[in-house]
């Protein structure tokens, strides 16, 4: 039995047109479903109404009888003095009481019989089991053990991110819904959510922008396009296939169809012409007037009745098309030396938080390459030391001849919010048609950098990386708020871009889209 029955779902907020229309799918029991779609489409609004955070504007959501639903949002837990622990077994409110209980009792040993009372039914309600699998949710998703007893006020928002998930995944829900579950996450605890999503007895549907996540965890996906809701069967790679196949069929049909309404115009018009002609007798012909107006008007019926017959067809819309990147001009961007950054033996510490050592790597000009290693390894630290803003306690750091750094900085913090896009990155014609690759809607070029998004802050920020002139890119999680769409233009525009690339991204795909190898710092895995 199907744990709920969407149909004739659609949704639009006051005064907007539909988000999406007419849609008609289920959930099923152990469902592992990726939700997807452009920057906008609804698919957060979907997941709330499937929540029952939203009314639908019209349709209906069937749902089996006591279904649990648990949506996980991408914003940190509150900052409070609740500790890490607490707060992610509280996703079991009757076993928390039961434990903040036993802890008010241990301070009380005149309550020897209730005390035991409530051991013996804390255990049978399974809080030792509950406790051990908090705890394993929490070394999953990176949380070392002494950080388990911090309270939320000490952990930064990152980490209040990454406790909110925890506790979401020990809710015990039948069906979970999860917003950008891998933000602020490593690469090690995307592929343990993987793993682990992929494990669980609950059915859980996700929006994710990290390609390899929904291809190793989805079997199904649902795809917001356009205000339609289509389903596809098969991980993501799978309904990239399908999609591909959809978009040349409708363009076959579209372009039969043209075809065949220029054949039939072509055809009308010269019948029109052959009834003009037949309509007199030929030269030195004798016959009646009626004989060859009756056959001219045979002919001109005929014209007619060919451009009818294509007209009663329905219409076959023109499919949309993506307007692919074009050759980008990067004459800006100087030829650097044959090696265009060196390191040897760079070390790095802060008090007694060992970083890294010993560490030696060399970058060939137009080499692209991804720096690893877990959370707190040091790689945006040695990011900031390659561009002057740290310094390391040993080692050497050379670069190429003419070497220009410039870098993506991962939060897009050092952008001056009171300007516009174009200002920022310029209003010619280049800085425009990257912009838009990138998809940032065009009435946003003009509109303040503090009015737009995290993922539209990030688009501006790498066409200004882009068109600065740099030979040397520092990216740091360039990718982290860009939708799909966005992230394959980024790698069709790296893939022009003539110098050399140093990445950190915990996206897998996207990684290894863009490099070739990879440093992995000493401390890393």
């Amino acid at each position: 039995m199907s744990l709920l029955n969407v149909s004739g779902l659609a949704f639009r907020f006051p005064a907007t047109d539909d988000l999406f229309r007419d849609a008609w799918f289920e959930v099923n029991p152990q469902d592992k479903i990726g939700l997807v779609g452009r920057n906008g489409a609804g698919k957060t609004s979907l997941m709330r109404i499937l929540a029952g955070e939203l009314a639908p504007t019209e349709g209906s959501i069937a749902r089996r009888g006591e279904l649990r639903v648990e949506m996980i949002h991408p914003s940190a837990a509150a900052a409070r003095e609740t500790s890490l622990f607490d707060f992610v077994l509280a996703a079991q409110a009757e076993l928390a009481a039961l434990r903040q209980r036993l802890a008010q009792l241990e301070s009380q040993p005149d309550s020897p019989v209730e005390y035991a009372e409530l051991v013996n039914e804390y255990r049978s309600r399974g809080g030792p089991r509950a406790e051990a699998e908090a705890r394993r949710v929490l070394a999953g998703l990176g949380f070392a053990a002494h950080e388990s007893g911090l309270p939320l006020s000490r952990l930064s928002s990152g980490q209040r991110a990454r406790a909110a998930l925890a506790r979401g995944l020990l809710s015990s829900a039948d069906l979970i819904l999860l917003d950008e579950p891998t933000n602020h996450l490593d690469i090690e605890a995307r592929v343990w959510l993987e793993d682990y999503l992929s494990r669980t007895a609950a059915a859980c549907m996700v929006v994710s922008h990290d390609r390899a996540f929904l291809n190793g965890l989805a079997r199904r996906i649902l795809e917001i396009d356009s205000g339609r809701i289509r389903q596809f069967e098969g991980n993501y790679d799978e309904y990239r296939n399908q999609r591909l196949l959809l978009d040349r069929q409708a363009w076959e049909k579209y372009e039969a169809q043209q075809r065949r309404l220029a054949a039939a115009e072509r055809a009308a018009l010269h019948r029109s012409k052959l009834a003009r002609a037949v309509a007199t007798a030929p030269a030195g012909v004798r016959s009646s007037r009626d004989h060859y107006g009756r056959k001219a008007a045979k002919v001109a019926r005929t014209g007619r009745l060919l451009g009818e017959r294509v007209a009663r067809e329905p219409e076959a819309a023109k499919p949309w098309e993506e307007a692919p990147i074009p050759r980008l001009d990067f004459s800006a961007v100087r030829r650097s030396g044959d090696i265009a950054l060196s390191v040897e033996r760079l070390a790095k510490s802060y008090g007694t938080k060992h970083l890294f050592s010993e560490l030696t790597f060399h970058l060939a000009r137009g080499e692209r390459v991804a720096l690893t290693g877990p959370d707190g390894a040091g790689k945006t630290t040695l990011l900031q030391i390659l561009l002057g803003l740290e310094t390391a306690d040993a080692g050497e750091i050379r670069f190429g001849a003419n070497v220009q750094t410039g870098y993506y900085a991962q939060e897009s913090e050092n952008l001056d919010p009171a300007r516009t896009p174009l200002e920022v990155c310029g209003a010619h014609t280049l800085s425009r048609t990257l912009l838009a690759c990138l998809k940032l809607h065009r009435d946003r070029f003009t509109q303040p950098i503090a009015s737009l998004s995290a993922g539209e802050r990030s688009k501006v920020a790498l066409t200004r990386l882009l068109l600065s002139g740099a030979n040397l890119l520092l990216l740091d999680e360039p990718t982290n708020h860009l939708e799909i769409e966005a992230q394959e233009a980024v790698e069709r525009m790296l893939a022009q871009f003539p110098g050399t690339v140093l990445l950190v991204s915990h996206d897998r795909r996207f990684a290894e889209s863009v490099t070739s190898r990879t440093v992995r710092l000493p401390n890393g895995p």
